[in-house]
This record gives C-alpha cells, sequence and structure tokens, in this order.
C-alpha cells in the first residue's frame, strides 16, 4: 500500500493534461479532417465510405475528464462529423444529442442519403443551411416529389458554403426534364465562398452569378447550352477542374461561332468532356483558351466521337485542329513517361498513364483522308514528346494512320509492348526508318486469348517479321535485352523460329512461365 502510494505521488503528470485547451482543440480538428477532399469531387463511390471520424470523437471525449469537457464545448468538431452512413443503425437518442453538440457551428454533411436518415438529415440542412460549408451527399430519390422539395433551401443564400456536390440516381432517366434541380437563382445568386460546384445532376443557371467568380471546380451537366457554359467560363478565373457533361443523344442547337465568348483560364489542371457530338465539342475546344507557355494542364479527357462519320471532311479538320491544340496544350505541361497509341476502326487513340486516376491524357481522333497526316505532323512537334521512355502500340488489322512521323518525334522509347493483328507493320517500319534507336525491351500481347496466327501451318504470323527485326538489330550492334513472349501462347511459335530467337546475339526471351522478378 506504501509503494502504491509512493508512485501516485512521485510520478509526474500526463503531459498531455498540460497541453493548453487551444492545441487540444487544434488537435480535435485536424481528427475531423478528411484527405480525399479533392476526390468528393469525382463521383459518388467516395461519398459513402466509412471514415471512423466520429468514433474518434466519441472516444476522446471518453479519455478523461479534461478532454470530455472541452470536446463537449467544441461544436466545431462535431459540426464537421455530420457523415450520414454513420447515423444509419443507431438510437433516435444519439442523434439527438449530436444535433445538440453540432449548435451554431459550421457543418460538414456527407454521405449517401436513404429513407432511414432523410428524418435525421434534412431538417438539419432546412434549419442550418446558412451554417453549412461542405454538403458532398448522394440522393436517389431526388426526384420523388416530396423529397424535391425538402431541397427547396438550395435557393436561399449560403454565405459559409465552400463546397457542394450533389448525385442523384439519373441513369434511367437522363432525357427527362422533370429532372432539373427547380431552385432558381440558386443560392439565391450569393454563396461568396463557394470553390467546390459539382452537382452532377440537372440545374438552372441564371446570369450573372457573382457566386461564379471563386470557383476553382465545376461540373457542367448535359442540359447546359455551349453559349452559357463559355459565358459562364468567362466568370471563372480561377478555374481548376473544368467537367462538361455532354448529351449524346440529340444534336446541340449550334450557334455562330461570332457570338460565342471566348473564356480565358490562365489556372486550368483539369479539363473531362464526357460525351457529346463533334460540332459542339469543337466550339469548345476553339473557344476556351490558356496562356501560351504558362500551361497548368495535368488531365485532358475527350470523348469518343461515334457519330463522326456523318460529318463531312472540313469538320473532321476543324476538329483534328481543335483536339490537336488541347495535345500541345497538355504535353507542353506534363511529360508523362508513358503513352499508349491506338489505331483501330478509323480512330486513333491517345493516352498516357496517369499517375493518379484523375490524371493523364485520353483523347481519341477520328481518321480523316485529307487530314490525318498534318495532324499527325502536328503532334509528332509537341517537345516533350523526347520524354516518352515506355510506349505501347495497338494496331488493327488495317491501320489507317500514317504514323511513322509521331514513331520518329519518340526517340528515348526503351521500353515497347505492341500486339494487334496489325503489329507487323510497326516492326516492319521499325526496320525501314531505324525508329527507336534506344529500344532494348519488346513486349508482345494479345487481346483476346493469348494467341497468334500459329507460323508452323502455313499462316501468315507477325513470327518472322518480329525475328527478323531482332537479328537485324544484333547485325548492326544494337541488339535488344529481352523480347517478352510471356502472355502469349508459345505453342503457336514452329520449333524453328524459337531457335531462331534464342540464338540471337544478347537476347534474352521471356516465354511462358518462366518466373522473373520484374
Amino acid at each position: 500500500m506504501q509503494a502504491t502510494n509512493h508512485l501516485e505521488i512521485t510520478c509526474p503528470p500526463c503531459a498531455v493534461d498540460a497541453l493548453p485547451p487551444e492545441l487540444l482543440w487544434k488537435i480535435f480538428m485536424i481528427n475531423t479532417e478528411r484527405e480525399d477532399l479533392d476526390e468528393w469531387s469525382t463521383g459518388p463511390w467516395y461519398v459513402d465510405d466509412p471514415d471512423g471520424r466520429l468514433d474518434t470523437a466519441r472516444s476522446c471525449s471518453q479519455v478523461c475528464r479534461l478532454w470530455r469537457t472541452l470536446l463537449l464545448q467544441f461544436s466545431s468538431v462535431w459540426g464537421r462529423l455530420l457523415h450520414i452512413a454513420d447515423f444509419e443503425h443507431v438510437a433516435d437518442a444519439w442523434r439527438e444529442v449530436i444535433i445538440e453538440r453540432i449548435g451554431d457551428a459550421l457543418l460538414w454533411v456527407t454521405g449517401k442519403i436513404t429513407n432511414s436518415t432523410r428524418p435525421f438529415i434534412m431538417p438539419i440542412l432546412e434549419k442550418k443551411w446558412t451554417n453549412v460549408q461542405i454538403l458532398v451527399v448522394e440522393d436517389e430519390g431526388l426526384y420523388e416529389s416530396e423529397v424535391l422539395l425538402a431541397w427547396s433551401f438550395l435557393k436561399r443564400e449560403a454565405p459559409q458554403l465552400e463546397v457542394i456536390t450533389l448525385w442523384a440516381d439519373e441513369c434511367n432517366n437522363r432525357a427527362d426534364p422533370r429532372h432539373i434541380l427547380p431552385f432558381s437563382p440558386i443560392f439565391n445568386n450569393f454563396a461568396p465562398r463557394l470553390k467546390v460546384f459539382g452537382l452532377e445532376t440537372s440545374y438552372l443557371l441564371s446570369q450573372p452569378a457573382p457566386w461564379l467568380s471563386n470557383l476553382y471546380y465545376i461540373t457542367f451537366p448535359r442540359e447546359q447550352s455551349t453559349h452559357l457554359i463559355l459565358s459562364a467560363l468567362k466568370s471563372m478565373p480561377l478555374l481548376r477542374h473544368l467537367n462538361i457533361s455532354r448529351n449524346t443523344v440529340q444534336h446541340m442547337v449550334h450557334v455562330n461561332d461570332g457570338n460565342l465568348d471566348k473564356p480565358h483560364l490562365p489556372l486550368l489542371e483539369h479539363f473531362w468532356i464526357d460525351g457529346g457530338d463533334p460540332v459542339t465539342i469543337c466550339l469548345l475546344l476553339e473557344s476556351i483558351t490558356l496562356p501560351p507557355g504558362q500551361n497548368a494542364l495535368q488531365t485532358l479527357r475527350l470523348p469518343t466521337f461515334h457519330e463522326m462519320s456523318q460529318e463531312g471532311s472540313q469538320a473532321r479538320e476543324r476538329l483534328h485542329h481543335a483536339i490537336t491544340k488541347w495535345i500541345h496544350s497538355y504535353m507542353a505541361s506534363f511529360a508523362s513517361p508513358r503513352l499508349t497509341l491506338i489505331d483501330s476502326e478509323q480512330v486513333l487513340s491517345l493516352i498516357d498513364v496517369p499517375q493518379t486516376e484523375h490524371e493523364g491524357m485520353q483523347v481519341e481522333l477520328p481518321y480523316s483522308d485529307n487530314h490525318s497526316h498534318f495532324t499527325i505532323q502536328s503532334i509528332a512537334n509537341c517537345p516533350r514528346l523526347s520524354f516518352v521512355e515506355d510506349l505501347t502500340v495497338y494496331l488493327s488489322s488495317s491501320p489507317h494512320w500514317p504514323l511513322q512521323p509521331l514513331y520518329e518525334a519518340l526517340q528515348s522509347i526503351t521500353y515497347l509492348t505492341v500486339g494487334g493483328p496489325g503489329m507487323g507493320t510497326l516492326f516492319h517500319d521499325m526496320q525501314q526508318f531505324s525508329l527507336f534507336p534506344h529500344l532494348d525491351t519488346i513486349e508482345i500481347f494479345s487481346t483476346v486469348d493469348g494467341t497468334i496466327n500459329d507460323d508452323r501451318s502455313g499462316e501468315e504470323s507477325v513470327i518472322p517479321t518480329i525475328i527478323h527485326f531482332l537479328e537485324h538489330r544484333a547485325s548492326i550492334g544494337r541488339p535488344l535485352f529481352m523480347l517478352d513472349l510471356s502472355s502469349l501462347n508459345i505453342d503457336g511459335v514452329s520449333h524453328t523460329n524459337l531457335e531462331r530467337l534464342i540464338n540471337i546475339s544478347c537476347l534474352l526471351l521471356k516465354l511462358p512461365g518462366d518466373d522473373w522478378d520484374d
């Protein structure tokens, strides 16, 4: 007993207890933050992920009397913890406790609104709308009449709002004119702090709208006209993320080019166009401008143009010019070490491997008899193509695009992945025009079942062409280091050709079943 008393007397107080309340408050607030804030505006699959922030705050309040006292005083902590999934299967008493604790704090509301959580969260939004700072939610029942009416607070002023993203289940009702938020002007045209406007459902945008000036992220739904989009963009000098959804079913009403605004977006980093007819997209690409030589573009995603067969050669040429301008802008600011080229069904796809899911380039160009060569030459003039070291090429059975100038610009390629029934043309060009002088590894892939034409049965096969190229490189003193056939069915290669491959000087041959470390 004496030993116990001695310990109680001599043990120093816990260092955490000595921290000033202001520092403890900062620690508690850090625990409420979400690191994936930028991802909230990219898709509803993030919105309902569990995050444990409420559990953390609740546990902290039970550590000691001091922490509990402070946490109950800090309504700003609890205001950030309205993650809807945390209130899905809890007692009403706990919900009431949270409502009491948030007081008049700024609110972060995130998650998926369900029928069971709607009676809890919607009254909070209605009553405390002027305190909402972040609203990132999905509401599948949004366009049910009674539910939509509950969202009428969106037409009220939002003095504290900084981020708003709203998804609704419109997959089967995209053409339904009733599926448009009827609240206009949204926010009563007052949201001076708003930075992220990511309504993924259709809305009415009335102009002028002063709150547009501080945005760095916006999504335009498919119903917005080209004229309205370009006019609104002129009010967004700080914009960094631009996402435009276009109507892929109906052609938009085209306006005279001279009547369109020409917005200048000096800070633009991410540009997505999701669907649309070629003429409308061409107008958007032509009208939006970036500062020359000062580009920050990290993402360029343009859609597939399924309807170009209906357009004339002049329209194709115009679209080529517009897309090429943006390819140059992207490559001027973002030198990726990887590039993928796909020539299939008269469409050329240019894709680089993004460093994150939401970065990188993916564009597609429809073939033009009169202009494709000039387009390739223009793309080949991008100086930063020399940074590409890893190239993937897929060629269909009838490649259309004259890719040689682009190949010649790719002077630093060391790793080549190639596939498709037309791949033999690439090996022929590599040998004839001495392409890719620094190449040391080739990987052959198949997109179907791993087979290539069997060269033992007289069928046309690419294997002899590959061997001729490899033997040629070895004969001129530039042998390759490795040929990777591990993804193929090697049974399609004759014994004679396999022997020729094995006997090529300095070449390592990776076959199916070889267990090599990368």
